[in-house]
C-alpha cells in the first residue's frame, strides 16, 4: 500500500539519464539532461539520424522544485487483458523498442475514444476519421467491457473515466455510455468535446447531465475567432459561450451544472498572449466553471528542429505568463501533480483500502488553487498554506497510520497539522481557519457544488499538462503517467505512448478500424454528418 519516497530511476537533480526515443526511427536512446543557460536541456543521438537537442524545462530552478515531490506508485495490473494468456503475467506494460516498460502509477483517469468521427476537421487534430481514411468506433458493448477493465484494475481501481474522440457526442450510443459508466460506479465521468452537440441541443446536454456527466472538458483555445480559424478551421467562439449558457440553464432549472473545464491547447505565437485573459474569463463564470488546464503544443508528425525550438512552451512558460498577464500567482505558487499523493495515500492507510494516488512524474503536470474574494482580490492557496510541509509531514505520518491498530489517532494528528499549516492572518478577506476547512471538507466530498454555493469566495483550478512528442520523449515519464488509455481488447497504454514517440493509437485503430469508404456504405446519415465536418460555413 505504501509509496516508495522519491526513488525513481534515472536519479534526481542535474546533469541525468534517462531513455527517449529518435524522433526518425524510434528506437530508443540514451539521453542526457543537464542544465543550460537557466534551461533544462535533453540532448540524445541516433547512430543513424544525428544529435537532436530540446529545452525539456524552460526553468532550472523549477524543475529541481517539481523533483522533490516524486513518489513511484504501486504499479498496475489489469486482469482483464484480452491479449494475455490465462494465468499469464497481467502486469501493466508497454513494449518499446523491443525494451519492456512497466507502468508504476494507476490510472488517475482513463481516456476512452468512443469513434474518431467527428463534426469538426480541425489541421492540430491528431484523431480524425476524415484524415485518417477510416472510421474507429467500438461498440456498445466494447466500451462496456472497456468500463468494466477500468474499475477492474488491481491494486488500485480506476474512478474516473473521460470520453473521448473524436469528438465522443457523435457516438450513437453517447448518453447510454455515460448511464453505464455511473451504473458501474466511476465517481468522475468527464466528456472531453468541442461543445457543438452540447451548445445546439439543450436536452442532449441534459440528458448526459442527467446519466451521469459530471465533468465537460471544453476545448477552449482562445477568446478571439481569427484563432479558431487558424486553429480550428471555423469560428468557434459563440459554441463556447453557448454551452456555458446552457450549462447554467441548468443551474437555473435546479439540476447542478456539470463543471466546465476550460482546455486551451497553448501554441506559441499564437494564443500565448490569452493565457491570463482566460484565466480571467474562468472567474467571471465561476458559477459553471471550476478549473482551466492549458495543455501546451505537442508536436507530432514531421517538424523540423528549428519549428520545435521556436514553438516550444513547458510548463515554466506558463507559469510566467499566468504572473505576468494576471498577477495573480508567482512561481512559488504552483506545484507538481504528486504534491498531493501523500493525501491519498493516508487515506488508503486510515480506510484499510487503496485509493487512487496521483504519483504521475512530477515533470507532467502542475497545478494551483486561485481563491478570489467579492471585492475581486485573488490569493493563492500556498500562500496561506504551507503546502511543502503539509505534504512531507502528512507523508510522515501515513507511514505511521499503516503500520498502526489505531488509525483513528492519526485522523487527529491530521487535523492538527492541517491547522498549524494554515496561516490565517494571509486568507482572503473574510475567510477563517474554521470555513476554510469545513470548505475543503465540503469540495472533497460528495456535495462539492453546494458546497462551494455556501460561500461568497470563488476557487478556481489552473493547471498545465504538458504531453510528450518524441522530441522530449522521456521513458521514466511514460512509466509514471497517470493518464492511460483502455482498448477495444482490453489493453491500458499511457497517453504519451499512446498518442506520440511510437504511437500506439495507430497500431489499435488499424486492428479495430473499418475503411472510411466501406463504413460510409450501411452508415448513410453518420457519414453525412461526416462529410459536412468538411464544409466550414459560409459567414465563417
Amino acid at each position: 500500500m505504501s509509496i516508495t519516497s522519491r526513488d525513481y530511476a534515472g536519479g534526481t537533480g542535474l546533469p541525468k539519464k534517462t531513455r527517449s526515443l529518435c524522433p526518425e526511427c524510434g528506437k530508443i536512446l540514451e539521453a542526457n539532461i543537464f542544465a543550460k543557460d537557466g534551461k533544462v536541456i535533453m540532448e540524445k543521438e541516433c547512430p543513424v539520424h544525428g544529435k537532436f537537442s530540446d529545452t525539456y524545462w524552460s526553468d532550472v530552478d523549477y524543475y529541481l522544485k517539481a523533483e522533490k515531490f516524486a513518489h513511484d506508485g504501486v504499479g498496475l495490473h489489469n486482469p482483464c487483458d484480452k491479449t494475455v494468456p490465462k494465468g499469464g503475467d497481467d502486469t501493466v506494460h508497454i513494449v518499446i523498442d523491443g525494451n519492456r516498460i512497466d507502468m508504476l502509477s494507476c490510472t488517475a483517469i482513463a481516456n476512452v475514444d468512443l469513434t474518431n468521427r467527428c463534426n469538426m476537421n480541425c489541421p492540430i487534430c491528431f484523431a480524425n476519421a476524415n484524415h485518417q481514411g477510416y472510421v474507429y468506433e467500438p461498440t456498445f458493448e466494447q466500451v462496456h467491457d472497456m468500463l468494466v477493465t477500468l474499475r477492474s484494475e488491481e491494486p488500485i481501481k480506476c474512478t474516473a473515466v473521460q470520453f473521448a474522440g473524436g469528438e465522443p457526442t457523435v457516438y450513437d450510443r453517447f448518453i447510454d455510455v455515460i448511464a453505464d459508466a455511473k451504473s458501474l460506479k466511476f465517481a468522475q465521468i468527464q466528456v472531453a468535446t468541442n461543445g457543438i452537440k452540447f451548445a445546439k441541443d439543450y436536452e442532449f446536454l441534459k440528458a448526459a447531465k442527467m446519466a451521469g456527466m459530471n465533468t465537460i472538458y471544453l476545448q477552449f483555445d482562445s477568446l478571439r475567432e481569427e484563432v479558431y480559424l487558424r486553429s480550428r478551421a471555423r469560428k468557434m467562439l459563440d459554441v463556447k459561450m453557448k454551452v456555458i449558457e446552457n450549462c447554467r440553464r441548468l443551474n437555473e432549472e435546479g439540476l447542478h451544472s456539470p463543471s466546465i473545464v476550460l482546455v486551451p491547447v497553448v501554441v506559441t505565437g499564437m494564443n500565448d498572449n490569452e493565457i491570463g485573459d482566460i484565466v480571467k474569463f474562468a472567474f467571471e463564470n465561476s458559477d459553471v466553471i471550476r478549473g482551466v488546464n492549458f495543455q501546451p503544443v505537442a508536436f507530432t508528425g514531421r517538424v523540423t528542429q528549428e519549428e520545435v525550438s521556436k514553438g516550444r512552451f513547458t510548463l515554466p512558460d506558463l507559469i510566467r505568463c499566468v504572473e505576468e498577464q494576471t498577477g495573480y500567482a508567482n512561481r512559488e505558487d504552483w506545484y507538481p501533480v504528486p504534491v498531493v499523493a501523500p493525501i491519498s495515500k493516508f487515506a488508503s492507510a486510515f480506510l484499510g483500502e487503496n485509493k487512487v494516488t496521483f504519483t504521475t512524474h512530477p515533470h507532467c503536470g502542475i497545478a494551483t488553487y486561485l481563491f478570489q474574494d467579492e471585492k475581486g482580490n485573488v490569493v493563492p492557496f500556498p500562500r496561506f498554506v504551507d503546502v511543502e510541509r503539509f505534504s512531507r509531514e502528512l507523508d510522515k505520518i501515513a507511514d505511521k497510520a499503516d503500520d498502526s491498530k489505531f488509525k483513528k489517532l492519526y485522523a487527529v494528528k491530521l487535523l492538527k497539522l492541517l491547522n498549524s499549516c494554515v496561516d490565517e492572518s494571509k486568507m482572503p478577506e473574510g475567510l477563517t481557519k474554521m470555513k476554510f476547512v469545513k470548505m475543503i471538507s465540503g469540495v472533497m466530498g460528495d456535495k462539492s457544488k453546494e458546497t462551494l454555493a455556501a460561500f461568497s469566495w470563488k476557487m478556481m483550478l489552473i493547471c498545465g499538462m504538458h504531453f510528450q512528442d518524441s522530441y522530449n520523449y522521456d521513458v521514466e515519464r511514460v512509466r509514471r503517467c497517470g493518464v492511460h488509455y483502455v482498448t477495444p481488447d482490453c489493453r491500458i497504454i499511457p497517453f504519451c505512448a499512446y498518442n506520440s514517440g511510437p504511437e500506439f493509437r495507430k497500431a489499435v485503430e488499424d486492428k479495430f478500424s473499418v475503411p472510411l469508404e466501406e463504413w460510409k456504405k450501411t452508415h448513410q446519415d453518420q457519414a453525412k454528418e461526416l462529410a459536412e465536418a468538411l464544409i466550414v460555413p459560409k459567414d465563417e
